[in-house]
């Protein structure tokens, strides 16, 4: 348990980066029958050259990145730099699923099914992600101002923890506003604005998925 507490970080990345192979792999497995727009082929081009080309080469990387941050004694500045490093690997990995997501909208498929799994799948990748930036940026706001980014008002005076992060994330599943979490300067605020129209926009593509299978 000691390790896995002094590595936490780590073991959330890996779980993010199987979950968007997960996911990409049902998008390879979903055929598409056609375009509405000569653009949305074009951009399903460039983004499969990218997953083809560029995820083989990363992904052991990122295992072994992995490996060497566990290995490293926790108070490392290195180990900090690698492990910041890890997330914005994972990071621009979610965003760009997250695009490409969006554009399958403008795409027909044979096996909408699939499309629906693929998103459940995104899902909770999301949503750690989200947990771990709003930690991360509360971590450099203490150390750097000595006070929080962010406002959790259900704990009154005590100090938030690890965990408190990823439930203020996780609770955008059930409401439209993160209840109970705030922003107490404008970059957090529109941190929080930033992950609320990404909820927002995966829900109603999961919304769009499921009314077309009810009418099929």
């Amino acid at each position: 348990m000691t390790f896995v507490r002094r590595n936490w970080e780590v073991f959330v990345f890996l779980v993010v980066g199987l979950l968007l192979l997960e996911s990409l792999a049902v998008v390879k497995a979903a055929p598409l029958a056609g375009y509405r727009y000569d653009l949305v082929g074009e951009l399903l081009s460039l983004f499969d050259i990218y997953f083809q080309v560029v995820t083989p080469v990363l992904f052991p990387i990122s295992i072994v990145l992995a490996c060497v941050c566990c290995a490293m004694p926790v108070q490392s500045p290195l180990r900090r730099s690698l492990i910041d490093g890890y997330a914005l690997f994972c990071l621009i990995r979610v965003f760009l699923l997250f695009i490409l997501l969006n554009i399958l909208l403008f795409a027909r498929t044979t096996d909408a099914e699939l499309l629906v799994v693929q998103l459940f799948l995104f899902l909770p990748a999301l949503l750690l992600i989200w947990g771990w930036i709003y930690w991360r940026f509360d971590l450099y706001s203490f150390g750097s101002r000595g006070q929080p980014m962010f406002l959790f008002l259900y704990l009154g005076e005590s100090m938030p923890i690890v965990y408190d992060y990823f439930l203020a994330s996780f609770v955008s599943l059930l409401s439209n506003t993160l209840a109970g979490f705030a922003g107490r300067t404008r970059l957090s605020r529109t941190l929080i604005f930033i992950h609320g129209i990404m909820m927002w926009d995966v829900m109603g593509l999961i919304l769009s998925r499921a009314i077309a299978l009810a009418v099929r």
